[in-house]
């Protein structure tokens, strides 16, 4: 790698717009908002056809008990994968339209990155485009966010990015994405369970990386409450200078000094809010919540978010629950409640006590994030 290239990433409704409007508020600091989200799909769905298997309608999933392929297979296929100017092309191209791509290049500066960019893997190919499509391309840190890109991101972090994930109390996440303009920003209502394995599928990613010099990780909460604190760490992190104290009083600037209005499912706010912390409570249906704390219970507890302890009858108390949203994704049925997805839940909790050791990368993906969360549990 040659440019220092930056890479902002997180579950959906946790703030990763936010990050990256602060972080771009610094002028060593250029990224890129949602610029092509359609690429890293496109790259995930010639890897399955790559193991002959047909590309799922959410390549980008949530990796709970996936079996098709390893992280190892992710990683030698992204090593090897070059990403072409024709599918970069092909990418914008099925992107016209698309609402989920915030930063959109007009069409000539578009076609004058195709004609510069030059064949390379991954995070070649990101460090290039940062680079022909930033807003400040003097910057020194340039880079982009997307969302549910966690997967690349050992790939990315070998390669000599900088990775920065964000994570958010995962009952404000679903109070976000399924209730006010929701909708707006993450599509019709997913079943519950798989926003909640996508939510894990973050967190996983973080605490297995967290060791690592090239990455951070940040609450959505800290951000908001503790912003000068949290700042001051990721400008530590970039070796650039401290952010501006007060510079956020007045509102949140675009990269060409524009107001940003926010993009909360519930209210516009002025600047950094913390009116969004703890929403849930006042939203989210009461099973929707019994749900999340009993699934997301050790990683609860690891993160530092309030949460009731676990309720000796687990399987009555999350056996007899239903889907509380209207859905109409019938290809994420495989995420559903049933009394299959309950027990794949609980058959999870269960190796918390240290049974099944065979099976923890499927339920927890990393065998070091599995030791973890039993340690945050006290075994």
């Amino acid at each position: 790698m040659g440019r220092p290239t930056l890479f902002v990433t997180g579950m959906q409704r946790s703030g990763t717009t936010l990050l990256e409007k602060l972080l771009t508020s610094h002028a060593e600091v250029s990224l890129l908002s949602q610029p092509f989200p359609f690429l890293f799909l496109q790259i995930k769905r010639e890897f399955f056809r790559s193991l002959g298997h047909a590309p799922p309608s959410y390549p980008l999933g949530p990796l709970f008990l996936e079996t098709r392929y390893s992280p190892e297979d992710l990683a030698s296929f992204l090593a090897g994968h070059m990403v072409e100017r024709t599918a970069l092309e092909e990418a914008f191209a099925a992107m016209e339209g698309f609402s989920g791509q915030y930063t959109k290049p007009g069409a000539e500066r578009l076609q004058e990155a195709f004609q510069a960019f030059r064949p390379g893997d991954l995070a070649t190919a990101l460090e290039q485009l940062y680079g022909l499509l930033a807003h400040a391309p003097e910057a020194r840190w340039l880079g982009g966010k997307e969302t549910l890109c966690e997967e690349f991101l050992p790939f990315l972090l070998d390669r000599g990015v900088r990775v920065i994930v964000i994570l958010r109390d995962p009952r404000d996440v679903l109070a976000s994405l399924n209730h006010g303009e929701g909708q707006c920003f993450a599509g019709t209502p997913k079943p519950t369970l798989f926003n909640i394995r996508n939510w894990r599928k973050s967190v996983a990613f973080a605490l297995h990386l967290e060791p690592h010099p090239s990455f951070q990780w940040v609450r959505y909460e800290d951000l908001v409450s503790k912003t000068d604190a949290t700042l001051e760490r990721l400008a530590r992190f970039l070796g650039i200078r401290p952010f501006e104290g007060e510079q956020f009083v007045e509102g949140i600037r675009g990269p060409r000094g524009e107001p940003w209005p926010g993009n909360s499912s519930h209210a516009r706010y002025r600047g950094v809010s913390q009116a969004s912390v703890g929403r849930f409570e006042d939203l989210l249906p009461a099973e929707v919540r019994t749900l999340v704390e009993i699934t997301c219970y050790p990683e609860l507890l690891r993160l530092g978010y309030p949460c009731p302890p676990l309720p000796s009858d687990l399987g009555p108390r999350i056996g007899g629950l239903r889907e509380p949203y209207p859905m109409s994704r019938e290809d994420l049925a495989d995420h559903v409640l049933s009394p299959r997805t309950v027990g794949d839940e609980l058959a999870r909790l269960e190796l918390l006590r240290g049974n099944g050791r065979h099976e923890v990368r499927r339920y927890f993906l990393f065998d070091d994030v599995h030791q973890g969360l039993r340690g945050a549990l006290g075994r």
